[in-house]
Order: structure tokens, then C-alpha cells, then sequence
């Protein structure tokens, strides 16, 4: 019988611990929880409230990527490579623009925001 008690603990502990974590919890294949909002990175939209907020291709990629890394740095040498590939020299000043529309349709989540890391790149803060 103890060894069902201690059983039955661990597994309350970790339940507990289970649902305390808010990132990146998968809801089905193609939904994911991201802050207070559901991502759905296939269709290219946010979810949050009811309200369906659509994304651009690029602000999906982005997203997306910056999700895969949730609250660790990004570089943009890296965000520039796998979102925009070899498109020029240009690319620099799109990728400020995208996250800036980006941060925009973000807002309305407050557990969620994309911190610049000077000089270095981005990350995506999501907090519990």
C-alpha cells in the first residue's frame, strides 16, 4: 500500500506541475496555447477572447519561430535565414517592420511580448 500512496503523490506532483505551464501546451496537432491566446499556425491565426486576429505569412513564420524558442534569444542573423532566406540586403529593416506589426497584434495579450535583445536579436517573453 505504500508504494500505491507514494504512487498516487508523484503523480498529483506532477499533474500539479503539468498545469502551471502555460507554453507551448499542445491542444490538438495544429492548435497550441501562446500566452492567454490560441495560436493556430496553420490556418495563420491568433485567437484570443473570440476575437480571430489574422497573421501574414512572414508574422506566421516569425511567430512560429520565435514560439519554437519561446523566452530564449533568437538572433536575427537566424530569423533572417529561416523567414526571409536570401531575399537581399533589404531584409534587415523588414524584419523591425514585422515585429512591430507583430508586437501590434500581440498587444492585446499582456503575458505575452516580444523583448529586443540589443544588438543581438529577439525573444518571445510569455509569462505564467
Amino acid at each position: 500500500w505504500l508504494f500505491f500512496v507514494l504512487l498516487f503523490i508523484l503523480l498529483g506532483m506532477g499533474v500539479a506541475v503539468f498545469r502551471k505551464m502555460k507554453i507551448n501546451v499542445p491542444i490538438d496537432k495544429n492548435k497550441m496555447t501562446l500566452g492567454a491566446s490560441l495560436y493556430e499556425p496553420k490556418k495563420r491565426v491568433l485567437i484570443h477572447q473570440k476575437k480571430t486576429i489574422e497573421l501574414t505569412s512572414k508574422e506566421n513564420e516569425l511567430l512560429s519561430l520565435l514560439n519554437e524558442f519561446a523566452n530564449e534569444t533568437v538572433t536575427k542573423e537566424t530569423i533572417l535565414h529561416k523567414v526571409w532566406g536570401d531575399e537581399g540586403h533589404y531584409v534587415g529593416r523588414t524584419l523591425d517592420v514585422t515585429i512591430s506589426k507583430l508586437r501590434k497584434k500581440l498587444e492585446h495579450d499582456a503575458s505575452i511580448q516580444i523583448k529586443n535583445i540589443r544588438g543581438v536579436g529577439y525573444r518571445l517573453i510569455i509569462e505564467e
